[in-house]
């Protein structure tokens, strides 16, 4: 039931951003197992630059427009396939595909056109200064993705030592209005990866009729659940969890707000994201998801169109 619910929501296809450099392919490890969980498989993406047709040209020379691009499509390309390599005697199905433009805005625009359930990324997430100065990759994804992000510190997984175990336990961080685009996939990976779900109800969302629906939402797919209710620092109560239950993962689900919203109204998911020792799946709200999917749609059309 698990597995096909994931498939229903296409968390058998995930999408893995890299950029060459190793800490980027720390997400890989977790990124399988979602693949292995919904029998699925991942998708290695590399973004080139964009590039200026006449860039470098002199008068009197004669200039090839497309070399840079050959030159950066063939290193990636033999980049992607050492890691398909690597990855296929551990069992995980992968393929790679190559893009040229902004990276944030292909990726946005390839996870939703071609139906991935997940985008999966290792990356600090920065303090709310750092990304006003100097925006990230997640910064610029977390304004534009139709799909859920799976994010992972590369500070806290490694690729040196022991591989790392899948979850024991899922950890379902509820707020108000954010939660219910989260829980189903939190049910789908929990079934999946045979996990115990333990729902942390902050206090804003809590009343005896939710709690009830939460457990009747769960139970019903033949999961163990536990409910606690939610203190005044619900940030660091769920980040303890976390580091009281190694290996689990947090899904939260998140309005996404980006810039001024971001700064005056917060993020909680966002705050979770900086300082988890482990996975977190954050969940666009669904009205968020249909927006965003939408504008992908229809900026690949007018593109397709112009072309």
């Amino acid at each position: 039931m698990a597995v096909g619910r994931g498939n229903s929501l296409n968390l058998n296809r995930v999408l893995v951003p890299l950029n060459g450099f190793r800490r980027s392919e720390q997400v890989l490890p977790f990124a399988s197992m979602m693949a292995d969980w919904f029998s699925g498989e991942i998708t290695l993406f590399h973004s080139l630059p964009p590039t200026h047709p006449a860039r470098g040209a002199r008068p009197g020379q004669v200039h090839y427009p497309d070399a840079p691009h050959d030159r950066g499509t063939s290193l990636a390309a033999a980049y992607l396939e050492e890691v398909v390599s690597r990855l296929g005697p551990h069992g995980v199905k992968s393929r790679w595909g190559i893009a040229t433009g902004n990276a944030a805005t292909m990726i946005a625009s390839r996870s939703a056109t071609s139906s991935f359930g997940v985008v999966a990324i290792a990356t600090t997430a920065r303090s709310r200064v750092h990304r006003f100065l100097s925006p990230g990759l997640l910064d610029h994804l977390w304004r534009t993705t139709s799909v859920p992000l799976l994010i992972v510190n590369p500070h806290h997984a490694t690729l040196n030592g022991e591989p790392p175990q899948g979850p024991s336990t899922i950890i379902v961080a509820c707020t108000q209005g954010s939660t219910d685009s989260a829980l189903p996939i939190a049910s789908a990976i929990a079934g999946a990866s045979k996990s115990t779900v333990k729902i942390i109800l902050a206090k804003e969302a809590s009343s005896g009729e939710s709690e009830d629906e939460l457990i009747n939402s769960f139970a019903a797919d033949g999961l163990e659940v536990e409910i606690e209710q939610g203190s005044k620092d619900f940030v660091s109560q769920v980040l303890d969890i976390q580091s009281q239950h190694p290996g689990s993962w947090v899904v939260a689900g998140s309005k996404m707000r980006s810039g001024i919203r971001r700064t005056i109204f917060g993020s909680t998911a966002d705050m979770i994201a900086r300082e988890a020792v482990g996975p977190i799946l954050v969940v666009p709200d669904s009205d968020v998801m249909r927006k965003r999917a939408r504008s992908a749609h229809e900026a690949t059309r007018n593109l397709a169109t112009s072309i």
